[in-house]
């Protein structure tokens, strides 16, 4: 990947980057949330800010949310993708751009969209900040990151 064409989409100005998954189901959360158990990354669970055990199912995760503040964040290479469970018909995690310094953070990026796409059997999309509409990249379930 031409990472002279692509940095533009990573420089800081102020805002995260989105990666969605849309429509999605309880059952798609449940797949993504078994996924990441297996991925080489450090998951990160927290209530109301506080470190707690990352409950098995997905619907555990999303009652919590009822009554606290909740975040996953999964550490995979310098790449930090958070996720505070905002709806259960979209599955979003956000990442700031910063962490996306060269060429190099690239198959990182795509390696994390194409779990969720495979896990999902949808395409996972890379988006600026609440804008799911201003596509950045899209990865399908087959794994290759194809850019807007």
């Amino acid at each position: 990947m031409d990472w002279t064409t692509r940095q533009h989409h990573f420089e800081w100005d102020g805002a995260l980057r989105d990666i969605y998954v849309t429509p999605a189901t309880m059952a798609d959360w449940q797949r993504v949330l078994n996924s990441l158990r297996h991925e080489p990354a450090r998951l990160d669970y927290r209530l109301d800010g506080i470190p707690a055990p990352l409950p098995a199912t997905i619907n555990a995760i999303f009652a919590a949310t009822r009554h606290h503040a909740v975040t996953l964040a999964c550490h995979m290479g310098k790449i930090v993708y958070a996720c505070h469970f905002f709806s259960p018909e979209r599955i979003e995690f956000d990442l700031d751009p910063r962490s996306v310094q060269s060429g190099h953070d690239l198959p990182g990026l795509r390696h994390f969209m194409a779990m969720l796409a495979r896990a999902c059997g949808r395409t996972s999309v890379l988006t600026h900040e609440n804008a799911p509409g201003q596509v950045i990249a899209r990865v399908p379930p087959t794994g290759q990151m194809l850019w807007a």
